[in-house]
């Protein structure tokens, strides 16, 4: 067993590359949420039986959302084809959300080869469950919907119950993708979140019609 303080010590480390990757490569200043969203975004599923005894779909209670692990996180040369594009609307406030039902939808243009990563997180008001409750959507070239952390077994729409949302796709259907961003009840408005992707990507993440 890992001791805690190393561990932690660890996860603070792989925090701070990212925060530096996202200062010196894309030169922005990253919300707490962007770096915890890229973090799990790129994080490893563990398959030991430990692992997986509650069930082998992620999140779950044993590993969370799986592992750090920063070759899956931010490009690097393991990884010559990752693309990382994200939104951070900490400081765009006609990106956040300002009522309940209100959406923001974003598109990216995807191609095979490589598994499509999406992770949407918030930093939410103090609380004894979830006080803004955002959720996060993704729709195929097909029109195929895929609901953020479909691997809860109690998830028929979307998670009511976290405040991190994730979305992976093995084998990615070439074209555009669609990521709607969607208020399903805010006791306290405004409230911003960040949105992370990665893959074989082939176009920024911008702002879809509509």
């Amino acid at each position: 067993v890992m001791d805690i303080d190393l561990f932690q010590k660890i996860v603070d480390e792989c925090a701070a590359l990212v925060r530096q990757y996202f200062v010196d490569e894309r030169v922005t200043s990253p919300s707490a949420a962007l770096l915890k969203a890229t973090l799990v975004n790129g994080a490893r599923w563990l398959s030991g039986p430990d692992s997986v005894a509650d069930r082998e779909a992620r999140p779950n209670f044993h590993q969370g959302f799986g592992a750090v692990n920063l070759t899956t996180t931010v490009p690097n040369p393991a990884e010559p084809d990752l693309r990382l594009e994200f939104v951070d609307c900490w400081e765009t406030p006609n990106l956040q959300l300002g009522e309940t039902g209100e959406r923001r939808k974003f598109q990216v243009d995807v191609e095979a080869g490589m598994p499509l990563r999406l992770c949407m997180a918030y930093t939410d008001l103090p609380g004894r469950s979830l006080q803004n409750d955002l959720s996060v959507m993704m729709q195929d070239p097909t029109g195929a919907k895929i609901a953020g952390n479909t691997g809860l077994p109690e998830i028929t729409r979307s998670d009511v119950d976290n405040n991190v949302e994730v979305i992976r796709v093995d084998d990615p259907t070439p074209g555009r993708w669609l990521i709607q961003v969607f208020a399903r009840n805010l006791l306290r408005p405004p409230q911003d979140y960040a949105l992370v992707v990665t893959g074989s990507l082939s176009s920024a993440m911008r702002r879809a019609p509509g």
